[in-house]
């Protein structure tokens, strides 16, 4: 990553100021239930939140951090807090709260923010396996292998009905690596400033032919974001739409990478629910 793109990495909850160091992220979600799965490789860590009331057979949403090292990544646990709890949870601040306006109506859904193998929170605890360099070198199928079998143990602690794959940046490529190799596992994904293009490791371009195609897959992308450029998510929707897959991508004009907490992608991941 170049240092232009390096400063342009300006993660959900973060600062980073170049030649100054990241700034501790002030978004952590607190008060869900942590959840310890087991994997072929350990643990995997996630914090668990539900909106009320919950049916036997509610939707499920898990959620994937980008690449980061430090601060430790903890936004995909505000995320999962956010959309099941509202904007107003204590874990948001005002200055993030505020340009989401309205929540989108949610109901009926289990959301987890999921700790990738190898990342440590910042509660200090860590997930087990290979974090890599944070470079798209951890994209492994042994990586993608735990990360679903994490999903697919919430899917049946939870009898899912439906289950939606939500990642950033890192996290939505992961995603996306999912959907091909372990293909009866999602119905849905959102896929936000997705790296789906070459990686040092798997690529998603590469398992198209393999995903399912009735899943739904929802892509967005700031128009300004140097560090996923929207070529790349222009580039796997026509992968999948020739596939036959249900796929699109929006544009976030004027913004860049830093787009998880933003009012147009929880609007999509509420119409992928069926609640908008």
């Amino acid at each position: 990553m170049s240092a232009r793109q390096a400063c342009a990495a300006v993660l959900c909850g973060t600062l980073l100021a170049c030649g100054g160091g990241w700034e501790a992220d002030s978004i952590f979600g607190r008060g869900g239930e942590t959840k310890w799965i087991d994997v072929p490789n350990g643990r995997l860590k996630t914090e668990v939140y539900s909106s009320t009331p919950l049916s036997a057979r509610p939707a499920l949403v898990v959620v994937l951090h980008g690449d980061l090292f430090n601060p430790t990544p903890s936004y995909q646990y505000a995320f999962a807090q956010a959309l099941t709890q509202g904007f107003d949870a204590p874990a948001m601040p005002d200055r993030v709260r505020a340009r989401l306006g309205a929540r989108p109506h949610v109901a009926d859904v289990v959301a987890a923010g999921l700790l990738r193998p190898g990342y440590t929170d910042n509660a200090g605890d860590r997930s087990d396996g290979d974090r890599g360099d944070a470079r798209g070198d951890n994209y492994t199928a042994e990586v993608t292998g735990d990360v679903a079998r994490a999903v697919r143990a919430l899917k049946e602690r939870f009898m899912a009905r439906r289950v939606v794959l939500v990642g950033h940046s890192g996290g939505a490529t992961i995603a996306a690596l999912v959907l091909g190799q372990y293909p009866d596992l999602a119905d849905a994904a959102l896929l936000v400033a997705c790296g789906c293009g070459a990686t040092r490791s798997l690529q998603p371009l590469t398992l198209v032919s393999a995903i399912r195609r009735d899943v739904t897959v929802r892509l967005v992308v700031g128009k300004e974001d140097e560090v996923t450029t929207p070529d790349v998510s222009f580039r796997y929707v026509e992968a999948l739409r020739k596939r036959g897959v249900d796929a699109q991508v929006s544009t976030l004009p004027g913004l860049g990478h830093n787009i998880m907490f933003t009012q147009p992608v929880f609007a999509e991941l509420a119409r992928l629910l069926g609640n908008e």
